[in-house]
């Protein structure tokens, strides 16, 4: 009865690890965009969404992301990701990131998309007068139409 009661509790607690929401690496070079379908290759602008069941998808540009969400229940994702653009391979929740759209830092897509951990780093890139800062809810809001 013993070892009975061991198994079940191995049982459980792989069940547990193996559902945590986390992010998964991104493979540069090798992982796929899960919108546009391109390879991950730039590292300053890869961005990454995980469900509330663990499930994670990968993109090679934040616009990728923004586009795949406008078709997702937002309530059944748990982690919103980009790149700090300053600190490359760096993953940062992307509803506390700070937008710049900028001619000067072209994107994967052609959207000139990259994310800052803060808005004060975002402009300082911020270069011309054509160059736009946006929160969350803003760039969200800036690429729907």
């Amino acid at each position: 009865m013993q070892r009975l009661y061991y198994i079940f509790i191995a049982l459980l607690c792989s069940i547990v690890i193996s559902c945590s929401i986390e992010p998964s690496k991104i493979e540069y070079g090798t992982d796929g965009c899960h919108y546009c379908k391109m390879t991950i290759v730039e590292r300053t602008h890869a961005a990454q969404i995980v469900t509330n069941k663990g499930k994670d998808y990968k993109y090679d540009a934040i616009e990728c992301l923004l586009h795949d969400i406008e078709s997702r229940d937002l309530s059944e994702i748990s982690l919103f990701l980009v790149t700090d653009y300053l600190k490359p391979s760096s993953l940062i929740d992307a509803t506390t990131a700070t937008y710049l759209v900028s001619e000067s830092i072209q994107s994967p897509m052609g959207a000139n998309l990259s994310a800052f951990s803060t808005k004060e780093n975002a402009k300082s890139y911020a270069m011309n007068v054509d160059d736009k800062i946006f929160s969350w809810e803003e760039i969200q809001r800036y690429f729907s139409n």
